[in-house]
C-alpha cells in the first residue's frame, strides 16, 4: 500500500502543526464563527473533508476557555479530550427532564431534572471549571443521544445559574450524522419516543430552543475522482441511481484473493468477524508468535484503551498504524498498512510498506487520559494527565470493523456488505477508500443495503447558503463584541463571590468571626452598589447596540467616563480594603484556607479592573473605523488577564508535583524551543509562552524569551507610554510591530527593573 497525501494543502497529517487551506472558505467561516461569535455551531461534512483537522486547529488557535468531549471513551481519547459522562458526572441511564418517577426498581435507571441535579457531587474546582467554560466541543456527535445533551444543558444552567441554553456556553458539535448513530437499548427507546422523535442530538430540547448554526465543510481531500465522489455523495444521501449501483457492483469480485504483496484490508460489520479473519490469517504464518503488553501508568480505564493491551504479532503479519507519526520524517499515518518483516529477540518490530524501499522500526506511542482544571490566576482551562497508555501504534489489519475504521483512509479494501448493517455503515465503509480501483465487494450492494435515517435526511436540508452564512457571521460578530462589552461591566459574579465569602466565614478564625463578618459586610455592600451602577451602564450600552446605525463615537466617549469611575471605585472601595483583610488573616496559620478565598476574590477583582480598562481599546477601535475582524482579534488577545501572585499576597493554589508551568520551565531550560515544548505537551504555543512569562524575574529573564536587541528596543519604546494604557492601545500605536506576548515580556521586564 503506497503512502497517500491525504491533505496536500490543508495539513500534513503526520505533523502536529495545523494549517488550514487558504482557499477553503467554509473552513475559514467556521473558524470565525467559533472564535468571534457566541453562537453554537454544528460543523459537519462528508468523509475526508477535514473535520478532525478543524478540531485540532481550533484547539491550537482559539483564545476561549474550552474543553473537548466525546460520547465514548475511545472517541474522547482520540480527540484529545474526556468523555461527556466524566466531565458532567452523567449517570448511565436515561434522562427525561419532567418524567414522573415511581422511585422504585422500575425506574432506577431514569433521571428527571430533580434526580439528576440531586445526585451531582461536584467539587468546588469542578464547579469553577464549568462556570468559567466558554466553549464546549463535542466530537463524534452522530453518536450523542438527545437525552444526554439535555442532561448536559440542565447541569450547565444549574451550575452557571443561567436560564440561557447550556448556561450561556457556546457549543461546537462536530461530526457526520450519516455515519454511526447513537446506541439506544430497546427499553430505553420505548420511553424516549414520548419525548424525542429520534435519538439523534438534534432532537434535544436544548437544540430546539437554540438551534445551532449549521456549517458544512465541502472540500474533499481524501478522494479526487469526481465519479467516485458523486457516487459516495449519493450513497450518503440515499439516492443512488441504478447506473451508479451497477457501477459500484462492478467491483463485486466473489472469492477474491489478493496477490502476494497487495495490502488489502477487509471491512466488516462485527468485531467477531474481524477478529476471526485476523486470527485465521495470523495462524497461517509459520513464524514464532510474540506478545507485546501495553504499559499503563496512572488512571486509564480498559473501556478507553485505544488499541489492544496485548498485541500478538508474527513476522509476515499485515498491520495498520493507528496514529500519525509525529516525527520530522512523517513515515506513517493513521490507517497506513504495512507488513512486519522482522521481530528481533529484544522485541524490535520492523515494518515495510508496499511500494517503498527499506522499512521502519516501530516505536511505542503514548495516549493520555486527561482531566480538565481551571487555573484562576491565568484565567485558563488546562488539561492534566491522569494516566498514560503506551503501546506500539499498530494492529492486525487483515480485517477491521467499520466502526473502528471511521476516520481512517485506505488505498485498498474488501468490503463485506452481506451482513446486517446499521444506517450509515455502507457509506462509512466506502468512503474510507481513496479510489474506486482499490475497492472489492465480497457481496453485491443493493438499494436496501444503503440505509439513511429519514430524520437525518430531513435535518440535513437546513444548511444556509454561503452568502447567508457570510451575512449572519457579520451580524453575530457585532453581537459578540457587544456582549463582551456588556459582560465587562457585569458585577453579578463578583457579588456572588463576596456574599459567599461573607456567609462562609469559618467559625474558628484566629480573629473573631463576628469581626470578620463586620469587616466583610461593607465590602459585599460595595459590590452590590457596583452591580447596580454596572447594570445601568449595561442597559445604556445595550440600547445603543440595538440601533441600525450605531454611534461608536458616543459609545467610546461614555465608556471612557465609565471606565474612569469604575477603576477608581473598584480600587478604593474593594481592592484596597480586601488586600488589607487578606494581610490581616494571612499571618496566622489557622486562617490560611479563609485567606485563600479572599485572595481568590482579589484575583477576580483585579481581573475585572483590567478588563474594564481594556474595554476602551475596543470602543476606540470601533470609533476609529478599524476592521471588525481586527477588533475581535484584539479583544480575544486581551481578554485573558494574568494576575501576578505578587499583587495579591499569597498563592491561591499550592504547588503540585509535576506542576504544569514548572514542567514547561524545565523543558525550556533543557534547551527545547517553545514550539518543541508545545508539540511535546500538546498545548498551544501561547500557553507555553504564558507559563514561561510567569517565571520572569525569578527563573528567567526577558532576553531568554525574545532576542536581546529587540527587547532593548521595545523597552525604550514602552517608556513613552503611561501605565494606564492598555496592551492593545500600545500595540496599535506601535503599528502592530510587536506581538502581545512580546509586550507582556517587556512590560514585566520593565516592572522588574
Amino acid at each position: 500500500m503506497t503512502a497517500t497525501s491525504i491533505f496536500p494543502i490543508l495539513i500534513s497529517t503526520m505533523s502536529e502543526t495545523i494549517h488550514y487551506d487558504p482557499d477553503n472558505h467554509a473552513f475559514q467561516q467556521a473558524v470565525s464563527f467559533v472564535n468571534h461569535t457566541a453562537r453554537s455551531i454544528f460543523l459537519t461534512g462528508k468523509a475526508g473533508t477535514g473535520k478532525t483537522t478543524f478540531l485540532k486547529y481550533i484547539r491550537q488557535h482559539s483564545h476561549k476557555n474550552m474543553v473537548i468531549v466525546a460520547p465514548t471513551g475511545v472517541a474522547a481519547i482520540n480527540a484529545g479530550g474526556t468523555t461527556l459522562h466524566a466531565l458532567f458526572q452523567l449517570p448511565f441511564g436515561l434522562y427525561l427532564h419532567d418524567y414522573e418517577l415511581a422511585w422504585n426498581e422500575s425506574d432506577n435507571h431514569i433521571y428527571n431534572r430533580r434526580r439528576l441535579l440531586g445526585q451531582l457531587r461536584f467539587s468546588q474546582e469542578r464547579r469553577q471549571l464549568l462556570q468559567e467554560l466558554e466553549l464546549l466541543i463535542i466530537d463524534e456527535v452522530s453518536m450523542l443521544r438527545a437525552d444526554a445533551l439535555d442532561a448536559v444543558d440542565a447541569i450547565l444552567r444549574s451550575i452557571r445559574r443561567s436560564a440561557l441554553p447550556y448556561g450561556g456556553v457556546q457549543v461546537l458539535f462536530i461530526g457526520d450524522l450519516f455515519q454511526l448513530p447513537p446506541v439506544t437499548k430497546h427499553h430505553e427507546m420505548a420511553l424516549m419516543q414520548r419525548y424525542y422523535q429520534s435519538p439523534f442530538f438534534f432532537e434535544a430540547l436544548a437544540v430546539k430552543q437554540s438551534p445551532p448554526i449549521m456549517l458544512q465543510l465541502d472540500k474533499i481531500y481524501r478522494q479526487s475522482d469526481l465519479t467516485f465522489i458523486e457516487l459516495l455523495n449519493n450513497v450518503r444521501d440515499n439516492c443512488c441511481t441504478r447506473e451508479q449501483l451497477n457501477l459500484l457492483n462492478q467491483r463485486h469480485i466473489p472469492s477474491f484473493v489478493p496477490t502476494k504483496g497487495e495490502s488489502y484490508i477487509t471491512l466488516t460489520s462485527h468485531n467477531r468477524l474481524a477478529d476471526a479473519i485476523n486470527q485465521r490469517e495470523l495462524d497461517k504464518l509459520p513464524d514464532k508468535e510474540y506478545k507485546f503488553e501495553a504499559e499503563i501508568k496512572g488512571e486509564f480505564s480498559n473501556l478507553t484503551f485505544p488499541t489492544e493491551s496485548t498485541l500478538i504479532l508474527k513476522k509476515g503479519a499485515q498491520v495498520m498504524f493507528i496514529k500519525n507519526d509525529k516525527g520530522e520524517e512523517r513515515r506513517y499515518y493513521n490507517g497506513k498498512i504495512g507488513t512486519i518483516t522482522d521481530i528481533s529477540r529484544d522485541g524490535k518490530i520492523q515494518v515495510r510498506f508496499e511500494g517503498e524501499e527499506g522499512g521502519i522500526e516501530v516505536e511505542r506511542e503514548k495516549w493520555e487520559n486527561i482531566r480538565y482544571s481551571y487555573d484562576q490566576q491565568e484565567d485558563k482551562i488546562e488539561s492534566e494527565t491522569l494516566g498514560i497508555f503506551s503501546q506500539y501504534p499498530i494492529r492486525l489489519a487483515w480485517a477491521v470493523t467499520i466502526h473502528k475504521s471511521q476516520g481512517l483512509t485506505f488505498d485498498r479494501a474488501i468490503i463485506d456488505a452481506g451482513r446486517s448493517f446499521a444506517p450509515g455503515q455502507v457509506y462509512v465503509a466506502l468512503s474510507r477508500l481513496t479510489n474506486m480501483e482499490g475497492l472489492v465487494l465480497s457481496s453485491p450492494i443493493t438499494s436496501i443495503s444503503i440505509k439513511s435515517d429519514q430524520q437525518v435526511l430531513a435535518f440535513s436540508k437546513q444548511f444556509l447558503q454561503k452568502e447567508q452564512v457570510d451575512d449572519l457571521l457579520q451580524t453575530e460578530q457585532k453581537y459578540f463584541l457587544a456582549r463582551n462589552l456588556l459582560e465587562t461591566f457585569s458585577f453579578s459574579k463578583l457579588c456572588r463571590e463576596a456574599q459567599e465569602l461573607l456567609q462562609g466565614a469559618p467559625q474558628k478564625l484566629a480573629v473573631d468571626r463576628k469581626l470578620a463578618q463586620e469587616a466583610l459586610a461593607p465590602l459585599a455592600r460595595h459590590c452590590a452598589e457596583m452591580l447596580q451602577v454596572g447594570d445601568k451602564f449595561k442597559t445604556w450600552l445595550g440600547k445603543r447596540f440595538e440601533h441600525d446605525n450605531i454611534d461608536y463615537d458616543e459609545i467610546h466617549e461614555r465608556t471612557l467616563k465609565a471606565v474612569g469611575w469604575f477603576k477608581e471605585e473598584i480600587d478604593r472601595q474593594l481592592i484596597r480594603p480586601f488586600t488589607e483583610q487578606s494581610k490581616l488573616w494571612a499571618s496566622t496559620k489557622k486562617n490560611k484556607a479563609f485567606s485563600k478565598k479572599i485572595n481568590s476574590l482579589l484575583i477576580s477583582l483585579k481581573r475585572k479592573e483590567a478588563q474594564i480598562k481594556h474595554s476602551t481599546s475596543i470602543t476606540e477601535a470601533l470609533s476609529s473605523g478599524k476592521n471588525l475582524s481586527s477588533v475581535l482579534q484584539d479583544a480575544a488577545e486581551t481578554k485573558r488577564v494574568i494576575v501576578p501572585i505578587d499583587e495579591i499576597g499569597i498563592s491561591t493554589t499550592s504547588a503540585k508535583k509535576g506542576d504544569s508551568k514548572q514542567i514547561s520551565l524545565t523543558l525550556f531550560k533543557e534547551g527545547k524551543t517553545i514550539q518543541e515544548i508545545a508539540k511535546e505537551r500538546g498545548f498551544a504555543e501561547s500557553t507555553i509562552m504564558s507559563h514561561l512569562i510567569g517565571f520572569l524575574g525569578t527563573e528567567l529573564e526577558g532576553k531568554d524569551l525574545i532576542p536581546a536587541d529587540r527587547l532593548e528596543k521595545l523597552l525604550t519604546e514602552l517608556k513613552a507610554f503611561s501605565a494606564e494604557q492598555s496592551l492593545s492601545a500600545i500595540k496599535n500605536q506601535l503599528h502592530d510591530e510587536y506581538s502581545y506576548d512580546e509586550l507582556r515580556i517587556a512590560m514585566k521586564t520593565l516592572n522588574n527593573q
